[in-house]
């Protein structure tokens, strides 16, 4: 059984000091398409799954229309990591939402040759402005994700998928499962349904539609 969670666009209005619209939110809370999904292999075995940077920037410019920064606030080499410390700032509707993580890259080292590891002679990075620059994008991706984008892929342990619908595709799916369902419930929650869908009750649809998922 699929545990996305179905809202209306009336529940979104009940949120107070919501800076965000219907469509905002409908894009930051869906799961991450198929196909901007990508592998690489992780660090004991298995693979990471993560989306391109490039994608997380075409996902902010689509949600915040250019409104939004990113700044570098720290970053350090450490124990063989790039580390960086990043601030991602965004407007939306006159409000400013920021969130701040870190982001760090292994440190790539050119090839040494026997000779030279024979000799403990040290590694040498191959270029450190490309190993800062990656751990700049991990962590853009990453404050990006606590906003909602990729969240299903950044923190898919917290993850829950939420479709964001209009009033009118609401009742039509509650509708489509109130006779589906009709005959397992009970008459109380027949006479209910009954109810809020004759008098076009749209405050309590999303209630109504997780009610009957679970008939």
């Amino acid at each position: 059984m699929s545990n996305k969670l179905i809202v209306s666009e009336t529940d979104l209005s009940l949120v107070e000091n919501n800076s965000l619209n219907a469509g905002q939110l409908g894009f930051l809370l869906k799961k991450t398409p198929d196909k901007y999904v990508k592998q690489r292999p992780a660090k004991g075995g298995g693979t990471w799954n993560y989306v391109s940077g490039g994608y997380v920037k075409k996902c902010l410019n689509l949600i915040f229309g250019w409104q939004w920064s990113f700044e570098i606030m720290e970053q350090m080499i450490l124990h063989g990591e790039a580390i960086v410390k990043g601030k991602l700032t965004c407007v939306s509707n006159g409000v400013t939402i920021t969130k701040m993580q870190f982001g760090n890259k292994d440190i790539v080292y050119k090839k040494q040759t026997d000779q030279q590891k024979a000799n403990g002679e040290e590694r040498i990075p191959l270029s450190i402005g490309n190993d800062l620059k990656a751990a700049a994008t991990d962590c853009l991706k990453k404050c990006a994700a606590e906003i909602g984008i990729a969240a299903d892929i950044y923190n898919a342990e917290e993850f829950r998928e939420i479709e964001v619908t209009d009033d009118k595709d609401m009742i039509t799916n509650i509708i489509e499962l109130f006779e589906l369902k009709r005959d397992e419930m009970t008459p109380d929650a027949v006479a209910d349904a009954e109810r809020i869908i004759s008098t076009k009750e749209v405050k309590s649809y999303t209630k109504l539609y997780q009610a009957l998922k679970v008939a």
